[in-house]
């Protein structure tokens, strides 16, 4: 009897053994990242940033370990002519961006990439051109059948079809409304600058930016085509005249209600909106500045020249990020790209009903000069900055209670021209 005892005993202590490794490999596993760049390689881009790096080659990746928010061991992983913004796949091991991979090909197409996730290498699949022109932002769904592109110079929104593979297939919708906006240099016509799949009561729609006529339009994709078709109930939102939507965040509440965050780039601003597609009802709840009023005063949209050797750079807000925390409370992170900035509001209010306030909670240097994009880490523990033009990226941890931001780099991850970023899990 003893001896089966102590049998039993050694083989619940193994399973505990066991468990313990698996558990601690799998948290190892999650913790290690590949994280990836997509940068400005152009022919209009400088040679050298104002740090002095020179222009980037193309895509770039390091290792990101988000149980410390380092960043390490970057380099490039696939060269291209323009690299653009980033879209990844983590579940397929698979990368989108826009622009091209030749330098004939310019900002006109959605390529797609291969990722070895024991090493992080790129392996380019094909290309498709967008059918638009000036092609500056992309996002794919989650379950890899399409992607989306937003073309800014010709003011429309491609949806493409994606094979099982993960190879681009084709264009299975435009999408463009005619608009225009009180700012003619800016908006003189429609300009796509973001677009985003969002799946709410059982549909799948996609919200596209038009900078150009202040819209956030709104299609119902169709799952078997990929063919877009203006939402019947509520067809677009809108921001105040002259605000220039940019890039979206999305928060969810437990009713159903969709609460869309707006980045506005031309008049430094952001707006929130509440969606209620059951009901067939939208509001804007309000729209508040991301700068200070003083800093507001003698800002121009251009880069000028001040007194004959310093520039000051017209603020343009840049990226959005919309975080839940465990706690309940709701944060919404926005850059400034002028003042150099990123701050944080506190939505809980709005999103609960509670408050029509949006109280700012902070207001933080970027660190570096024109931080053009932000991204949450796979954890959601730490926001990653990018400041293009001083081809500097830093890290900032994500305190659980507050949602306010800390540095957690003195010395910044260097790519020159650097804008956006995307994760894949490495594998061991």
């Amino acid at each position: 009897m003893k001896s089966t005892f102590r049998t039993i005993l050694r083989v619940l202590s193994a399973f505990v053994v066991v468990c313990a490794f698996v558990l601690t490999a799998s948290a190892a596993e999650t913790n290690d990242y590949w994280i990836y760049f997509g940068t400005s390689t152009g022919p209009t881009t400088p040679e050298q940033d104002e740090a002095g790096i020179p222009r980037s080659e193309g895509i770039y990746v390091g290792k990101f370990d988000a149980s410390t928010g380092k960043i390490s061991d970057v380099r490039l992983a696939l060269k291209a002519a323009s690299s653009g913004y980033i879209a990844t796949l983590p579940d397929k091991d698979l990368l989108y961006f826009v622009g091209g991979v030749n330098p004939r090909d310019g900002w006109a197409n959605a390529c797609a990439c291969k990722v070895d996730p024991k090493t992080g290498d790129l392996e380019f699949i094909n290309s498709v051109p967008t059918t638009g022109e000036g092609v500056c932002h992309t996002s794919v769904r989650a379950d890899g059948k399409f992607l989306n592109a937003a073309n800014y110079s010709s003011g429309d929104f491609s949806v493409l079809s994606l094979n099982p593979d993960g190879s681009i297939d084709k264009v299975t919708a435009k999408y463009r409304r005619d608009g225009s906006g009180p700012l003619k240099r800016r908006q003189d016509h429609p300009y796509g600058h973001s677009s985003y799949f969002v799946e709410s009561d059982g549909v799948c729609r996609v919200f596209m930016s038009d900078l150009g006529s202040d819209r956030i339009y709104i299609a119902q994709l169709n799952d078997e085509t990929g063919e877009l078709t203006e939402d019947p109930a509520i067809p677009y939102l809108a921001t105040p005249a002259g605000a220039g939507p940019r890039h979206l965040a999305f928060v969810k509440d437990d009713s159903g209600k969709l609460f869309v965050f707006s980045i506005n780039e031309l008049d430094s601003t952001l707006s929130a909106f509440c969606v209620d597609f059951a009901a067939g009802k939208s509001e804007r709840l309000g729209t508040w500045t991301t700068i200070e009023d003083e800093y507001r005063k003698g800002l121009t949209d251009e880069e000028t020249l001040v007194n004959g050797d310093e520039y000051l750079y017209g603020n343009k807000t840049a990226a959005i990020e919309a975080l839940t925390l465990a706690n309940g409370k709701t944060v919404v992170y926005a850059t400034n790209r002028g003042q150099n900035t990123i701050v944080a509001f506190d939505a809980t209010g709005l999103i609960n009903g509670t408050s029509t306030e949006f109280p700012l909670l902070q207001r933080i240097s970027s660190n570096g000069t024109f931080p053009r994009y932000m991204t949450l880490d796979p954890t959601n523990k730490f926001i990653i900055v990018s400041n293009k033009k001083s081809g500097s990226v830093f890290v900032y941890s994500i305190d659980p209670e507050s949602g306010l931001l800390t540095l957690t780099n003195e010395e910044p991850t260097r790519i020159a021209w650097v804008i956006a970023g995307g994760f894949i899990p490495q594998a061991k």
